[in-house]
């Protein structure tokens, strides 16, 4: 049993947290004794469900410190976020005799850097993708700027430290493998994809409708947040397909925070508002709105990035038995949905390939079998209690050589 410090940049009440960092965390805690640190925006904090997740954590014996995300002056917040993050994660080792820490990507990470230089904590880094590359992938940085080459400087700083490093594809394994051979440095690699719930992520048998090649009505969805690098305006230009296909073929999309920009891009692409519905739902409600679509659909831009990146709506909709429609060059996803048979990838985004893309998943829709195809290649490759299992061993792991090294 160890004794381990987790650390998130995402707020445990933010759906992303409330799906990749608890769940997994409440699990295991079971068999480990586990403090988490999380940054809490200032909304969620004040929010009903607020009350109900701190009786949930206190309720599994995780202790659970919250601290208020700073945004403003982007920068200066972040820098006080570590510092404040450094001070009160060093008195809780202190006081918890924790073992090491589990820092969830960059920021986290930083500061369990800074902590290990100054008490000796060692620390697994779940680096979760290439930040800097994504900002620069984003367009939201520039290549050449002091603030990328200082993080990429950062980078290789965390990566050479850490005891452990937890990647999310294969793909990025090998992205992460090729810049610590760079550096001279050999690391303990593991790989742990996003998992889902699947005892909530599962197929709703009281809302089953049978589909064949008659098509009169079609339910298209997707989940999660719009824009940068979710490519939204190439999802639209899908569902126009769609409706040529099937006039009545409606759009429901869950979202939190993002309503007026998505109504924008409806209204810029001529798509009538009673085509589409736009839901916000808390983190237990999603699957219930997944059950209700036909299949999903994603883009995510292709880049270096992405490479690294292992979508949790992917895993979410197979939970549901819901075949996906996503685009080539996204971590490991291609590779799962050509090889269980579980959706259609475009391999650009020109109308032929809309087109093709959208009778390819008309004519998958039609096969009896599809559903549970869906549903065994969640639980093959993206299950929570698998994702458990491997950070179990990775904690077990890092403290069997703490122990041997005292």
């Amino acid at each position: 049993m160890a004794t381990l410090l987790y650390i998130t940049y995402d707020g445990i009440l933010e759906p992303l947290g409330r799906s990749q960092v608890w769940q997994y965390q409440k699990e295991l805690s079971n068999k480990h004794k586990i403090i988490i640190v999380s940054y809490e925006k200032p909304l969620d904090l004040n929010s009903d469900g607020t009350r109900d997740l701190e009786k949930e954590v206190a309720s599994s014996g995780v202790i659970w410190h919250k601290l208020q995300y700073h945004k403003r002056l982007k920068l200066i917040a972040t820098f006080y976020d570590i510092i404040y993050g450094i001070v009160i994660s060093i008195k809780l080792i202190k006081k918890h005799k924790v073992d090491f820490v589990h820092s969830r990507s960059y920021v986290p990470s930083i500061i369990a850097l800074i902590i290990m230089k100054v008490s000796g904590t060692q620390y697994i880094f779940d680096m979760r993708g290439f930040w800097a590359d994504e900002k620069i992938d984003g367009g939201v940085w520039k290549k050449d700027s002091l603030l990328y080459k200082s993080i990429k400087y950062i980078e290789r700083k965390i990566l050479s430290n850490a005891s452990i490093v937890v990647t999310l594809t294969k793909a990025g394994k090998s992205d992460v493998s090729s810049l610590l051979r760079i550096n001279k440095v050999d690391k303990l690699i593991r790989v742990i994809p996003t998992c889902a719930n699947l005892k909530i992520f599962k197929p709703n048998l009281h809302n089953e409708q049978y589909k064949s090649n008659n098509f009169d009505t079609f339910l298209l969805g997707y989940v999660g947040s719009v824009g940068t690098f979710y490519l939204f305006d190439q999802v639209l230009e899908s569902f126009i397909v769609l409706r040529k296909y099937i006039k009545n073929a409606r759009f429901l999309i869950i979202n939190k925070g993002q309503h007026e920009y998505i109504e924008s891009m409806l209204i810029s692409k001529n798509i009538d508002h009673k085509n589409v519905e736009i839901r916000e739902v808390d983190y237990n409600k999603v699957a219930t709105e997944i059950n209700k679509m036909d299949a999903g659909i994603f883009y995510i831009k292709p880049s270096f990035s992405k490479r690294s990146s292992s979508p949790t709506k992917l895993a979410e909709f197979l939970g549901c038995g819901k075949p996906c429609l996503t685009n080539f060059g996204v971590g490991d996803t291609e590779s799962v949905i050509h090889d269980e048979n579980v959706g259609i990838v475009l391999q650009n985004f020109s109308e032929g390939e809309h087109i093709r893309g959208i009778t390819s998943l008309l004519e998958l829709m039609s096969d009896a079998e599809l559903k549970g195809r869906c549903v065994s290649a969640a639980h093959k490759h993206y299950s929570l209690e698998s994702g458990v299992a491997l950070y179990d061993s990775t904690y077990s792991m890092l403290r069997g050589s703490l122990d041997q090294n005292v």
